[in-house]
């Protein structure tokens, strides 16, 4: 089989391999669609940890080519997506419930082959079976999907709040799509991308902004007089995180969802938040909402279709890298087994 093996930052490459083989209590999977994250880029540029060498992709969809002993809720030929927190169920984050936390995760795509590649084993308590409702494109969203729906945990919506999310790519658009279904009623967001902005008022947002071109702190608080109670970050800019702390409501909430590079600090005098009583917290992949977030998708209550810019096949992997981030990139996604 194909795949896309990353051996160390910068460091990225198609390599032959031998089709996987399911042990005990796993199940091999078709990879039909892998959806590049932030995450991936950051470990490609050596801004985030993982496994070298190892298979990335930790967003995708597949079918069950293989079944192994002791599995008997799939079966060869479901359609799965895949929870890729592997984590160990023993250590005392995953004893108190915090399981995404666990000092032990293998994360499938990040500490043991994922999905770039044509085929891929997973313990079969990972996989969440897809409706025949849904994409392979719409199925290889889910894990992202979730991770914003953990985000909102964090953020603490309240009925009636007011959100401006800093980035709108594909991340920041689901983020806006879940605030409203959380009953956030005044969306405000920031990009410097045209069409980003565009989308992100066609899912629900009522207000986009250029930060490159306007006055963002005169514009939120003609609107939001006070500032908005949440700022959700998607952009991992540090000095975007550190303009989020004076633009935020007294009161209010900061959640730091976009990955910073590991190596930047951030300057925010402590007496400013402790004054104006400001929560700033980091939101990390989720807690058990694979499945809600399925089944939000599926009833069409999330679209995830708009948010999916560009595939390839795996062969062309370089210049899906090289689309990442660019002006007219949303989610990118790569189809290992398509020519």
């Amino acid at each position: 089989m194909k795949a896309l093996l990353f051996h160390g930052p910068h460091s990225l490459s198609l390599v032959d391999r031998e089709i996987p083989q399911p042990a005990p209590g796993q199940v091999l999977l078709k990879i039909a669609a892998a959806g590049i994250c932030g995450t991936d880029v950051h470990i490609l540029r050596g801004s985030a940890p993982a496994g070298a060498p190892v298979i990335l992709g930790h967003e995708v969809s597949g079918e069950v080519a293989a079944v192994g002993s002791g599995v008997t809720h799939l079966k060869t030929g479901d359609r799965v997506t895949v929870d890729p927190n592997v984590y160990c169920g023993h250590c005392s984050f995953c004893r108190s419930g915090d399981v995404h936390l666990c000092v032990n995760n293998r994360c499938f795509g990040i500490y043991a082959d994922g999905g770039f590649a044509q085929y891929a084993v997973i313990s079969a308590d990972f996989a969440y079976k897809l409706p025949d409702s849904m994409t392979w494109l719409e199925g290889a969203m889910v894990e992202p999907a979730a991770c914003c729906m953990h985000g909102a945990e964090m953020a603490q919506y309240r009925t009636g709040d007011s959100l401006l999310i800093h980035g709108a790519g594909a991340i920041g658009a689901l983020h806006v799509q879940y605030a409203r279904l959380r009953g956030v009623s005044t969306i405000l967001v920031s990009d410097p991308i045209a069409h980003r902005r565009e989308l992100a008022l066609e899912l629900g947002a009522d207000y986009a902004f250029d930060p490159l071109t306007q006055d963002l702190y005169r514009e939120v608080r003609k609107i939001l007089p006070d500032g908005p109670r949440v700022i959700m970050d998607c952009s991992g800019v540090p000095r975007v995180v550190e303009e989020s702390v004076r633009q935020v409501r007294w009161g209010g909430r900061v959640v730091l969802f976009g990955i910073c590079p590991a190596d930047q600090d951030i300057s925010i005098a402590p007496a400013y938040i402790n004054d104006r009583e400001i929560t700033l917290c980091g939101s990390y992949d989720y807690i058990q909402l694979h499945q809600a977030a399925i089944d939000l998708i599926a009833a069409g209550r999330l679209r995830v279709q708009p948010l999916i810019s560009h595939t390839f096949p795996l062969t062309a992997y370089e210049q899906a890298f090289a689309t990442f981030g660019t002006s007219r990139s949303m989610k990118i996604m790569l189809l290992p087994n398509e020519a």
